[in-house]
């Protein structure tokens, strides 16, 4: 662990050699049609990924929906064991969603919170969960308390550990935020929360398969993962990891008769495990390629992930800033996502233009982390995300095809 409270993966792993980059690429059915810069919006999926959906499909249509479910039941069920390896966690504290935004919110709103208590965030909370926060402002009359940064751009933990009280009903923090390639000290905000013993909610839709993840170190009482940002799994896949020490205190908002037993006309009991925020209905093809993708990233090594990733980033934040654009990102140490600015350059079509020529960009919305584009007045970005399989090569034409707009 470094100071900042997390694993320093890049610092002791090896990043991937150009031999397994080119391995991988090759895996990737789309790695040579595009040069692919969104991965914080969604990755290039394997080809193992992608026949492991279109097999089960396949099935569907050959034997029947429910027959192909149970003749491929054994698989479905260890999915839950492959996400659970890949973040430290056990299987019965994973739970299957179609999207990390459904994940997070499952885990959310079964959180008890009275009237008056304080939700504990920072200026990196995505729009989505601040959007939720404002809603339980009206519904369950609570205040929304947002931390400071620190010198490098990350919630100041001094000040986060200052505003700890017996009010606070939750700690909510984004790890890695949908913009500004910053990583939050989530392992630090853990150790507040467990002391104070404050329930932690962590969304890690962007640090899942970019960072080495281990949930016990974090101190997070829950997770929530996207599965086709940087996993490279299907899109329509997410989960929630719900630490078993608080399940018992946590009551799903609308569970159904998978999440829970229908044992007498007025009565119900919830599953014991985190499948209690679950879903009966659910893409049975997409969640066998979310675990096909999850065992492809524990065979590479999510350590060694992070290194190569970071490897990509740091080059190509240089050749951005030695080619005169403006770089928005915080942290001591950015991570894959970085966000751009060009003087005269609108960022949308900065986004168009790259893909006429093959290549994949996103823009960064002040919308989507409006407490952090107000404190910093962060216009419209580029929003510019690198992944393992990218290349140097790749970067240069990036650079300067921008150069040329």
């Amino acid at each position: 662990m470094n100071e900042h409270g997390r694993k320093t993966a890049s610092s002791t792993s090896l990043p991937l050699t150009t031999a397994e980059i080119a391995h991988q690429r090759a895996n990737t059915p789309g790695a040579d049609n595009v040069v692919h810069l969104n991965h914080a919006g969604s990755s290039l999926p394997t080809r193992a990924t992608l026949d492991t959906q279109i097999d089960h499909l396949q099935s569907e249509a050959m034997i029947g929906g429910y027959e192909a479910a149970h003749k491929a039941a054994g698989r479905i069920e260890q999915v839950y064991a492959s996400i659970a390896s890949l973040i430290g966690a056990k299987r019965n504290e994973i739970a299957r969603l179609e999207q990390a935004t459904a994940a997070w919110n499952a885990g959310f709103w079964s959180l008890p919170m009275q009237p008056g208590q304080r939700i504990i965030t920072a200026n990196a909370a995505y729009a989505s969960n601040a959007i939720a926060f404002l809603r339980a402002v009206e519904r369950r009359g609570v205040v929304v308390d947002v931390v400071g940064d620190d010198e490098h751009g990350q919630v100041d933990v001094a000040e986060l550990a200052r505003r700890v009280d017996s009010d606070v009903a939750l700690i909510a923090l984004t790890h890695i935020p949908t913009n500004g390639g910053l990583v939050n000290p989530a392992a630090a905000v853990g150790a507040i929360a467990n002391e104070a013993g404050i329930p932690y909610i962590l969304d890690a839709c962007q640090s899942v398969g970019q960072l080495d993840l281990d949930v016990v170190e974090i101190g997070c009482d829950l997770l929530s993962g996207a599965g086709r940002k940087y996993l490279r799994g299907p899109r329509g896949t997410g989960f929630l990891y719900v630490n078993e020490r608080i399940l018992d205190r946590l009551i799903p908002d609308h569970p159904d008769l998978h999440a829970a037993t229908w044992t007498a006309p007025s009565e119900y009991m919830l599953e014991p495990g985190a499948k209690r925020f679950e879903s009966w209905e659910f893409s049975y093809a997409n969640w066998l390629g979310l675990g096909a993708a999850a065992d492809q990233a524990r065979a590479i090594g999510t350590d060694r992930i992070e290194a190569t990733i970071y490897e990509r980033s740091e080059s190509l934040r240089r050749q951005l800033c030695s080619a005169g654009l403006t770089l928005w990102d915080l942290g001591p140490r950015p991570c894959g996502i970085i966000t751009a600015t060009a003087d005269g350059l609108d960022p949308t079509e900065a986004k168009m233009a790259l893909r006429q020529q093959g290549i994949n960009i996103s823009v960064g919305l002040p919308s989507s982390t409006r407490f952090d584009s107000v404190n910093r007045d962060v216009p419209e970005t580029m929003r510019i995300s690198v992944h393992y399989t990218t290349t140097e090569a790749e970067i240069s034409r990036t650079v300067a095809a921008l150069s040329e707009i």
